[in-house]
Order: structure tokens, then sequence, then C-alpha cells
């Protein structure tokens, strides 16, 4: 994928749709270069010459990069090393972050597990009780705190409360889940089966309508598999196999549409979930290219970061994607004291030890420069690693489990569970449609 010459040349748009263009006397504040500890490196794209948009700021794998579990010999002996051992994230692939908190569906390891950054906690949700997960393969949570989880065995969404327990199911016949989002009293889920965007009324489960229709032509889908919306409800759906992210008003109406299959800026390869932020801008998983590009309102390319390898903010089959302006207090001490923070973004990865990679967005303050970013900068790849096509079977689509040979599950044809059953002290279930 040869993106460096037109990222280049996009740069200038970049930097007006981004909002964080730097002007004489703009962010300033923070350490001087002169006080930098020399040895610390951090990972930047774009990379100098050109302004540092995005930084790394690390990764969790475990409950251990939440908060380090501390036990005596005598609790070992007592309860056994079990009782100590961490909770790893085994094989995630929807990701959702809010107030301080990552949620990721763990699609090996049947369970929502919640980050807490701020209480220094990890919990697994959904994992007791007669509605347990099987499949988890998106979240999303509302302004509310109600969190939704599409779960493709159950082929429902589940709705956990502010509290974190199961609060009720929202059944959906036949429903083949691979991403969800929130807007208001919204909820959108890309169903693979029906190939559309169902568009359900969040507090009763109610369905008011779908977005989309199988075909090739502008508002249809071959594979929906990532939505998500902006401020103003506007709906934004990628297709992996027409290599397409297209955009929806909130009445369902086809708006406008990016994309190609192609090794080229704005082409893609296998897209996966997408994520809008507060300012319109749309960030794209690539699990093909390896990577996130990044477009403005217009869907014009701006840039993107990432790549497949063996160095800080590395992806390896990314699949999720979540963007919020809050939290940033949590990763002060990752930034670099030259790049002032605006936004958070979370990319899941399905394999290596880089799984929940967390990144800033933000802008050089203008008492550095870039050749003090320069002299601080990790060395990174900033080209596209195309995984290999034994890598690629491996990957889930929808979060189906490869079989023996490699290839997706076809979910119709696998033992389904017991169907959901209602919790008796929940509010009733909403009917079947």
């Amino acid at each position: 994928m040869n993106t460096n010459r037109a990222i280049r040349g996009f740069l200038f748009v970049a930097l007006a749709a981004l909002g964080v263009a730097c002007v004489p006397g703009c962010a300033s504040g923070g350490s001087s270069a002169s006080t930098l500890d020399p040895k610390a490196k951090y990972a930047f794209w774009p990379q100098a010459p050109d302004e540092p948009r995005v930084q790394f700021l690390g990764s969790f794998n475990s409950s251990e990069d939440v908060q380090e579990t501390k036990s005596s010999g005598l609790e070992k002996l007592v309860f056994g090393a079990e009782a100590v051992r961490p909770a790893f994230v085994n094989k995630p692939y929807g990701v959702a972050i809010r107030d301080g908190k990552i949620y990721v569906c763990d699609i090996r390891a049947k369970a929502l597990v919640v980050m807490d950054l701020g209480k220094k906690q990890t919990r697994l949700v959904g994992t007791t009780g007669t509605n347990r997960l099987e499949r988890p393969v998106a979240v999303a949570v509302g302004d509310d705190g109600q969190i939704y989880v599409a779960d493709g065995i159950h082929g429902a969404v589940f709705v956990f409360d502010t509290s974190e327990r199961f609060a009720r199911s929202i059944v959906i016949p036949k429903l083949k889940p691979a991403s969800i989002a929130v807007a208001g009293d919204r909820l959108y889920v890309a169903d693979m089966g029906r190939q559309q965007i169902l568009v359900l009324d969040r507090a009763s489960g109610r369905q008011l309508g779908a977005i989309g229709s199988v075909g090739d032509e502008d508002g249809q889908f071959r594979l929906p598999i990532g939505v998500s919306t902006d401020k103003a409800g506007n709906v934004y759906v990628a297709d992996m196999m027409r290599c397409k992210v297209q955009k929806f008003s909130p009445e369902g109406t086809f708006l406008a549409a990016v994309g190609e299959q192609g090794d080229h800026a704005g082409g893609f390869a296998r897209p996966k979930h997408l994520a809008v932020d507060s300012e319109g801008v749309i960030y794209v998983v690539d699990s093909g290219f390896q990577n996130v590009q990044m477009f403005n309102a217009g869907f014009q390319l701006l840039m993107h970061f990432g790549a497949f390898g063996e160095f800080p903010g590395a992806m390896n089959l990314p699949v999720g994607i979540a963007v919020t302006d809050t939290g940033l207090e949590h990763f002060q001490d990752r930034l670099y004291p030259g790049f002032a923070a605006k936004r958070l973004i979370v990319v899941a990865n399905q394999f290596g030890d880089q799984k929940i990679s967390v990144y800033a967005l933000g802008e050089r303050r203008s008492n550095y420069s870039l050749a003090d970013f320069a002299a601080s900068a990790a060395a990174i790849e900033t080209g596209v690693g195309i995984p290999s096509a034994e890598a690629l079977k491996f990957q889930n689509i929808g979060g189906v489990e490869p079989g023996q040979e490699g290839a997706p599950v076809d979910a119709s044809k696998e033992p389904q569970s017991a169907p959901v059953k209602p919790d008796p002290a929940a509010p009733p279930q909403s009917p079947k449609k």
C-alpha cells in the first residue's frame, strides 16, 4: 500500500480537519526538550519531517497491565497459585472505551473484559448465571452507562446495567451480529446474515427499520462488518467484501462513500470496525493492511498509523477500534512531554503481544522542534505489513472461530447453545419480532 506520498499530499487537509494545526504560541506548556530523558523512546505517526499526529501510549494484555497482582507467600500457600493468576485477554474482537474504562469482547474467553483504569481493576462480565456470553463480538456503551454486547451464538444483544449486571436481552431471530453502535435512543446492529444494519429502539428492543440491502450499488452491502455514528446521528458502515465505507443520514439515506480494493491510499484490503470522533474524523481498521486509516468528514484521506512488525504500536490482525475525548489523565505519564494529546484511540489486535493498544491523537507543542521528536522517536514501520495467507485464515470474520483447516466455521451449522433464559430479577425481555 503506497500511502506515504499520498499522505504528504493530504497533510495540509489533515491539519485543518483534525483541528490541531500548530501556529506560533499554540499548545505551549510542558517540559522543555532539554529536560527529557535521552534514553526514552516514543512511537509517532507520521514521522519527521511531517508533524506528529498520533503517539502510541502502551498496550494491555492482561489484568497485570492494569494493576500488578501482589500476594504474599502465605496467601499463595492458603489459596493456591490459581487464586492469584492474572486474567489474560485471549482473542479480542470488539472494543469500547468510556469514562476511563476499556471494554473488550474476548471471543475465546467468552467474556466482556472491563479494564477499569480509575479503580485499577479488571472485571469479567457475562461469565456467570443463566445468561452467559458465548461469542461476544461487539460492545457499545450508551450515554447513560448502559452496556450493549452483541453475541453471535445467542443471536442477541445483551444489556448490562451501570453496575455491569445483566439486565435483559434483545433477541433477534437468525441474527449474525458483527458490530453495534449506540446513538441517542437508537441501537444499530450490523447483521451479516441479512446484510443490513438493523435500527432498534434501545429501550424496548423494537426494530424501527433497517439500512441497506444486498448488492453492489450505493447504499447496498455484501458483508457489513462495522458500524458507527457521528454526533449528528449519521451512520457509517464498513463493508469487508466491497472494501468500502458508506455514510447514511439518521433516516437511512445514502450520502457518500469511500474506498475500493487496492493497495493505494484510501483503498482497503479487509476493512473491519470503524469509529468516528467528536470532530467527525473517521477511523477505519484494516486487518489486511494491519493499520488504521483516518478520513475527514468529506472522506478525504488524512493519514494512517500502525503496521505489522516488532515495534511499539505494531498491529497484528487488528479488528476493533474506539475513540474518546476522555480518560487522558490515565496516560499522562506515558505521553511525550512535547506532545499535546486531545483524545484516545483504542485498537484491538487478535494476535501478538499488544492485544489492546492505546494511542493518542494530538499535536506538537510549540516549544518542541521536529528535531526534538526525531531524537526521541522509536524505530517503527510506516508502511503496511501484509499478513500471510496462513495468518489470514485464522482471522475471525464476525467473531466466528476458524475450523480445522483455518476457514471460518459456518455459524448455521454449529451446535447452538440453549436459548437465552430471562433473568427473574430483570425487566421483561423484549418481544421477538
